[in-house]
């Protein structure tokens, strides 16, 4: 039997989500998608499901009912544990959606919550933690380490041996060479980091450079 499954928001990457929920449930019905929740409740005119109210109502699901997808970007990523926080919903409960065009070794860990993008690949002994989002055609090498709440954009490389910290932004295009990204951090688009980045920065360039701190 399909496991009910409700999105944290619609539109966007929430889109993509779905999509790979519909691709995966074409090699095996794994999930029904039974509705969509919105921060505020406020339903979306483009939504071919119910809106079934806002955020806080996760927590008056039924105990059997899933969990996936985010509402965050680079501007407010910072925000998203708090928000999963107020949930009220046990780590458990949220479905981790690999797309079945990615690829992830045997080897490698991936948390609760975590979605993985088609075309992305990750190698051997990589560890990602809960409620992760790697979107599209992102290669990611082996032995990387990925806090939990980070979020990698599209193409984001990593060379092997990487570690990134909890609620990070990697921006679309950045390549991350045996580096470690401190906890809170955002890497710019098309940046090239070479050099451990501290906690609470954002970082822009090639090379990659200090831009200022994250003020929240």
């Amino acid at each position: 039997m399909p496991e009910p499954l409700v999105l944290l928001g619609f539109g966007g990457n929430n889109l993509d989500i779905l999509d790979a929920i519909t691709e995966i449930n074409t090699r095996e019905p794994t999930y029904e998608v039974i509705g969509y929740l919105t921060p505020d409740g406020s339903a979306r005119d483009t939504a071919e499901l119910p809106c079934l109210g806002n955020f806080t109502t996760a927590k008056q699901l039924a105990s059997d009912v899933l969990i996936a997808g985010f509402s965050f970007g680079p501007g407010n990523f910072h925000t998203w544990p708090a928000t999963v926080d107020s949930l009220g919903v046990s780590t458990e409960r949220f479905a981790t959606i690999i797309h079945p065009r990615a690829y992830v070794s045997p080897r490698s860990k991936v948390g609760h919550g975590t979605v993985i993008m088609a075309g992305t690949t990750v190698g051997a002994d990589v560890t990602i933690g809960n409620h992760v989002t790697i979107l599209q055609n992102c290669g990611l090498s082996h032995d990387d380490v990925i806090g939990d709440y980070t979020a990698l954009t599209v193409g984001v490389t990593f060379s092997g041996n990487v570690k990134v910290g909890r609620n990070c932004f990697l921006g679309t295009n950045s390549t991350i060479i045996r580096a470690n990204i401190g906890d809170g951090s955002l890497v710019g688009a098309h940046t090239l980091i070479r050099e451990d980045v501290p906690p609470g920065e954002v970082w822009v360039g090639v090379p990659g450079r200090f831009l200022r701190k994250i003020s929240r």
